[in-house]
């Protein structure tokens, strides 16, 4: 599958990738991110830092979500504090999948989102 890899908030909210890989992504009890990708006949399994990076992205199979929820994204504390998220999807909120460090989320297009927490004020979702 195709792994879209967002340096920053800009080029995330523009739908830029910075890097495109070929692979597929893990997740790990604590929390770690890993994609496991091959070049010349040989697998390679990459953790990158989501302290440099702002978001990984993929698509997901059709046909996992059953209901979803409101998620919002605020990169300010004021933004948060007004209640005026500057972007909000439709989907559900992976709880199991995230950390002090980052949210993971899949939208109702069927795109999986891991974003960076150092790069937002808050993900808020309805429970």
């Amino acid at each position: 599958m195709e792994i879209y890899i967002y340096k920053d908030y800009s080029e995330w909210m523009s739908d830029n990738p910075s890097e495109v890989l070929e692979g597929s992504v893990e997740f790990f009890r604590n929390g770690t991110v890993f994609i496991d990708t091959t070049y010349e006949y040989k697998g390679y399994r990459q953790i990158l830092s989501m302290e440099k990076i702002f978001a990984v992205v993929y698509k997901m199979p059709s046909g996992f979500m059953a209901y979803h929820r409101e998620i919002n994204v605020y990169t300010d504390m004021e933004a948060w504090r007004e209640s005026n998220p500057q972007v909000t999807f439709e989907g559900e909120i992976c709880e199991d999948q995230c950390t002090a460090g980052h949210a993971t989320f899949i939208t109702t297009e069927g795109y999986k989102q891991i974003i960076s927490l150092n790069k937002v004020f808050a993900v808020t979702y309805e429970r």
